[in-house]
């Protein structure tokens, strides 16, 4: 009987673990403490003892071992593309027994993973490449602009970046310098290359799903499109594209006269650019893996991709011939659409979300034609009652895959808005990009298919306008006048989600420093703004004012002092215009120089606006926090330097360390214009915190 170990976790672990279960195979999951979830899929579970044992393949290895697994499948991410591991399977033998890598070859792997070795690989089979070639420094990156047929904007990217980690687009030469240090920052193996870009209006990221049986024989599953993305990580996916058959086979072709040469087994994800005016296109990398949106191929082609896989490794009987699958499919009749649910915040930057969620606090979309693909579930050996998971820092930000079919793109199109609609999640608990998504499928170029890989940056704002309008449909009520208020002040209902209303009745005790405990009450008189914690207005009456009748005007602002401390660190007034705030948890990899600065050197402490004060390593992405203007470090506030990792703090704070900025005051007119130079200048300062 085989035995899988999955290693990985949340949805893709699920979706796995599922696929092995239908097949009868024993199952494997590995898991930490609280993230556990997808261990309820499996049979067995190995606890881990940090994120990082997930990227350790003595760990992943002995996990297999121990657990007498006769298969480990990695899912994506992680070490799904690391050769290491598939070596270190094929020599760690129990007895004459090994375990099977459900995956490419070392040497494929050694290919695709490497995205340099990826663009040789194909440029030796006469497929279509971007001009491109390594560098080690910003200096090569300018140089290689400056070649004939280059030019800017120019593509930076990590060799084995991935997830849209590593890459960078860069419009001239002022900002390679800080473009080339964050893709270096993010590449696990420090390596870079620069490419020519191609993007803009008619570009289309267009990806190709191959599957082979490691004999050369090789088949495809037709395309999908992934244009809709934020700094270049996928956010909508569809299948199929847009494109005609005419335009697509191209890519079919390229697909599989590389998996063919590389002899592929399994699933692969051969990517392009198209433009779609043109019909040119360029080969980008290879996915030697599952991918997160293959579930919309699933739908279009009516086959369960992650069964097929692991059917190709259980047995040597097992061929693409022996499965039916060595014949070209037919075109795809219907659309399928895949919406990725992120904790992020689109009002604050995309800023990862953290925060626990229980499930009372989600609604899942249901009906024909709609797929939930989530690791906020529970397993069928989980105790009744309500879940809670803990969306963290440390891993990535997905907490469901949104999966929609129709028969026509119109279809399609109509079920997904209408499942987003009926999505549920508390924003008290967890902020998603709910928005985001409605906004994309109520666009006029996503209904056109007018979208590039650089659309959603250049359209959000128009983007969340329309999302906030689709969700806002959603609390309407029938019966219900739009215009009749809830609370009888018209300004009584804000976005806080808490219940309170006139006559709410608190209690409040005092006690400390050696004082006896003392009672109070407070009754809410009227309420003007409801938007609590943020914010709560209106009138009260206290014990505090014995003897008072006359209720009191009150506002309450949700606020953090800069004198409070959270744990080590020292927290920030969000009130206080001259504080710039580090937006999300996450380690502190780098500092401006300015904050490193001690004494009265004022030209030592400068610093100017949009460079980077602190940069932030959040699930490997470095994240920058730029000056909003020109200043000085006045003073660096407990806790902040680097190697730091910012913990979350409780929400009725500000919720992360922060950094602090004061503008200078401007020069008197007709002394010197330059900061530099300003004597007055000095009035202002930057309080990094």
């Amino acid at each position: 009987m085989p035995k899988v170990l999955v290693a990985n976790r949340g949805e893709i672990a699920i979706r796995i673990l599922r696929s092995a279960r239908e097949l009868g195979w024993d199952t494997v999951s590995i898991y930490m403490e609280d993230d556990a979830s997808h261990a309820g899929f499996a049979d067995e579970a190995v606890k881990l003892n940090s994120v990082s044992d997930f990227m350790n393949v003595d760990t992943i290895v002995n996990a297999a071992i121990q657990t007498q697994s006769t298969h480990l499948h990695p899912g994506y991410g992680f070490l799904s593309e690391n050769p290491s591991l598939p070596i270190a399977l094929s020599l760690a033998r129990r007895g004459s027994v090994r375990v099977i890598f459900i995956g490419p070859t070392a040497d494929t792997l050694r290919i695709a993973s490497d995205k340099m070795l990826s663009r040789d690989f194909a440029m030796s089979l006469n497929i279509n490449i971007a001009p491109g070639t390594r560098v080690s420094s910003a200096s090569d990156v300018r140089s290689f602009a400056k070649a004939a047929g280059v030019g800017y904007p120019v593509m930076i990217k990590a060799l084995d970046g991935g997830g849209g980690r590593g890459i960078r687009v860069v419009e001239s030469e002022e900002g390679v310098e800080e473009a080339f240090k964050r893709c270096l920052g993010e590449s696990p193996s420090k390596q870079v290359f620069a490419e020519k870009a191609f993007t803009g209006p008619g570009w289309k990221h267009i990806e190709v799903q191959v599957i082979g049986d490691g004999t050369g024989a090789v088949n495809h599953f037709w395309e999908r499109e992934c244009s809709v993305q934020r700094r270049f990580q996928k956010i909508v996916e569809m299948a199929p594209s847009g494109l005609s058959r005419k335009a697509v086979q191209p890519l079919i072709d390229a697909s599989l006269k590389l998996a063919s040469h590389l002899k592929y087994k399994g699933l692969g994800t051969f990517e392009y650019l198209v433009n779609a005016v043109t019909n040119s296109w360029i080969f980008l990398e290879i996915n030697p893996r599952v991918q997160v949106e293959h579930t919309i191929t699933e739908e279009v082609t009516d086959v369960d991709l992650v069964r097929v896989q692991l059917l190709l490794f259980s047995s040597s009987r097992f061929s693409l011939a022996s499965l039916s699958l060595s014949n070209p499919p037919p075109p795809p009749s219907s659309f399928a659409v895949q919406l990725r649910l992120t904790a992020e915040d689109p009002a604050r930057g995309f800023q990862l979300a953290p925060g626990t969620i229980t499930s009372s606090e989600i609604v899942w979309p249901q009906g024909r034609g709609v797929r939930i693909d989530t690791w906020l579930s529970q397993g069928p050996g989980a105790s009744s009652g309500e879940a809670k998971w803990i969306v963290g820092t440390d891993l990535d930000s997905l907490l469901a895959k949104i999966i929609v079919r129709g028969r026509s793109f119109e279809e399609m199109n109509q079920k997904a808005r209408r499942a987003l609609r009926e999505l549920r999640v508390d924003s008290q608990a967890v902020k998603t990009n709910a928005t985001v998504l409605a906004g994309v499928l109520d666009h006029p170029n996503w209904v056109s298919g007018t979208i590039d890989t650089l659309w959603l940056e250049r359209n959000l704002p128009s983007v969340l306008e329309l999302g906030e309008q689709a969700v806002g449909q959603r609390t309407k009520t029938k019966g219900l006048d739009n215009k009749q208020k809830t609370i009888s002040s018209s300004a009584a209902v804000g976005p806080g989600t808490t219940l309170l209303q006139p006559g709410s009745l608190f209690h409040l005790s005092l006690s400390g420093d050696s004082r006896p405990s003392t009672k109070h009450t407070i009754t809410l008189s009227s309420l003007a703004t409801n938007a609590f914690p943020e914010k709560l207005s209106g009138t009260l009456q206290s014990s505090f004012f014995p003897g008072s009748t006359t209720p009191l005007s009150f506002e309450l602002t949700q606020s953090t002092s800069a004198a409070v401390s959270s744990g080590d660190f020292e927290l920030a007034d969000p009130n206080d215009k001259s504080h710039v705030a580090a937006p999300m948890t996450g380690k502190v990899v780098e500092v401006h120089p300015a904050i490193l600065a001690s004494g009265h050197d004022k030209e030592m402490r400068l610093v100017r606006k949009g460079e980077p004060l602190l940069i932030l390593s959040v699930m490997k992405m470095e994240n920058v926090v730029a000056a909003p203007s020109d200043g000085y470090v006045g003073r660096v506030g407990r806790g902040l330097r680097v190697g730091v990792v910012f913990g979350e703090v409780p929400k009725a704070t500000i919720e992360f360390p922060v950094v602090h900025t004061k503008v200078p005051r401007p020069p008197k007119q007709g002394k010197e214009s330059t900061l530099m130079k300003s004597s007055s200048a000095g009035k202002g300062n930057l309080c990094i915190q």
